[in-house]
């Protein structure tokens, strides 16, 4: 097993014993179900980030996605739709999106 098998695999088994099921609905193209990470956390708000604010997260295993997800696709949740805003992180193996 390699080193990004054994990342991929604890990655899902982490996402599947706590995260939630989603639904992801690209501009276009088909909707994707996977299992996220919904949190509510502070971000940096602005250009010069000295103002902070609380803002939803959900953080998905890049796997499971068609590609990186874009400002103003949706992520449904627990029946809640959740818009992309921005990409806060991409690792390469997942990324996490401030959502409204």
């Amino acid at each position: 097993m390699s080193w990004h098998s054994s990342i991929a695999d604890a990655l899902t088994a982490a996402f599947n014993a706590v995260g939630q099921s989603a639904t992801f609905t690209p501009a276009s193209g088909d909707p994707v179900s996977l299992t996220v990470n919904l949190t509510r956390e502070v971000v940096p708000q602005g250009y010069d980030a000295t103002a902070w604010t609380s803002e939803f997260t959900v953080e998905c295993i890049l796997a499971d996605l068609p590609r990186e997800p874009n400002r103003g696709e949706t992520f449904t949740i627990d029946g809640t739709d959740y818009t992309v805003r921005d990409v806060m992180e991409n690792n390469g193996y997942t990324v996490k999106l401030v959502v409204r």
